[in-house]
Parts: C-alpha cells; structure tokens; sequence
C-alpha cells in the first residue's frame, strides 16, 4: 500500500473551497481573533478600572469611619470635660456647705459648754450665798 493514495468517493453536493474563499475565511477569522483579542483587552481594562473602584470606595469609607469615630471622640471628651468641672464645682461646693456645718456645730458646742457652765457656776454661787446667810442668821 506505500506509494498509492487513496481516494475518498465524492459526493455530488461536496466541493472544495477556491483560494478566494479560503482567503476571506481567514480574514473573517482575522477579524474575529481581533475582536476576541479587544475584549480580552477590553476586559483587562474594566477589571483594573474596578479594582481601582474597589480601592477607592473602600479608602474612601476606611476614611470616612475614621473621621466619624474622631468627631465621637471629640464629643465624648467634651462631655468628659463638662463632667469633670460639675464634679468639681459640686465637690466644691460639698466642701464649703460641710465647713459650715463644722463651724456652725463648734459654735453651738461653745454656746453650750459656756451656758451649762455658767448655769453651774451661777448655781455654786446661789448655793454659796444660801448657806453663808443660813451660817450668819440672814436666812431661814
């Protein structure tokens, strides 16, 4: 069988392409290699373009939530701050109303060790004076 070729039986509706047609199917193919190749292309753009989105959008909220817990911290010092001078202005406050209570308290526990104690003296002196007139006859 070497050396002989072998012919395949043809059917009436086969034919064989011209070199025209051959030529405008590889160009058809061109074109559709090239069309492939531009959304490959155009693909690889719009995939960069969304992660360059991606990346901003998520700079963007990262920036955003850090301004926003700056502004709460802000606040929340503020009213720290507010607390702490209430605290203070009522301690103060507090500390005067409690030293007045002392002195007030001192004031009356010299009022009455003054009173009881002249209250006793006066009350030696009346006894005094009743037993020097019992002991001179003045009294009954």
């Amino acid at each position: 069988m070497s050396g002989t070729t072998t012919m395949l039986p043809q059917s009436p509706a086969m034919r064989c392409a011209t070199s025209e047609e051959v030529a405008v199917l590889r160009e058809r193919v061109a074109r559709v290699e090239g069309g492939h190749d531009n959304l490959r292309e155009g693909l690889t753009t719009l995939s960069q373009q969304f992660s360059d989105l991606r990346r901003d959008l998520t700079r963007t909220v990262a920036d955003n939530a850090a301004q926003t817990r700056r502004e709460i911290m802000d606040r929340v010092d503020d009213m720290t701050d507010t607390a702490t001078k209430r605290d203070t202005e009522i301690s103060s406050r507090l500390a005067r109303i409690e030293g007045g209570l002392k002195l007030t308290s001192w004031v009356t526990m010299t009022f009455i060790v003054l009173a009881t104690g002249l209250l006793g003296w006066g009350q030696i002196g009346d006894a005094a004076w009743s037993f020097c007139k019992r002991a001179f006859g003045y009294g009954p």
